[in-house]
């Protein structure tokens, strides 16, 4: 089953003036997120990023009031290749699919120690 990916936008910044143009957007952070398999088995990594929006045109510019998270998310995907998020993301996928390392506890190996609990916590999986 192939990874889906997702965007969302999750800020941006902007200048009060650029270039003669009021309130220009020039940064954008974002979650990049992939997802493989559905329900229990469901898979899911998330690459958070962040990227400069190039200079603005006063052709094509839109007004802050106006714009939407679908804007955003182009400016983004032109400002910041999605090949190296794929690859982090893959790898991590990979990695929840098929672990390389787990730890190991007292409950497999008798000889190690139990692992205390601060005072007034609970351990963890109860």
């Amino acid at each position: 089953m192939a990874i889906t990916y997702t965007w969302k936008i999750t800020g941006v910044k902007k200048a009060p003036s650029l270039d003669g143009l009021s309130n220009v957007i020039t940064h954008v952070n974002f979650d990049y997120t992939g997802s493989k398999g559905s329900g229990a088995s469901k898979k899911e990594s998330t690459f958070h990023g962040a990227c400069p929006v190039g200079a603005p045109d006063s052709e094509s510019f839109i007004d802050i009031d106006k714009v939407t998270e679908a804007n955003v998310i182009e400016w983004a995907k032109a400002n910041h290749p999605v090949d190296h998020m794929n690859e982090v993301i893959g790898k991590k996928i990979a990695e929840m699919e098929a672990p390389t390392n787990v730890v190991v506890d007292s409950t497999e190996l008798s000889w190690l120690p139990v692992a205390e609990t601060p005072e007034g916590e609970q351990p963890s999986g109860e």
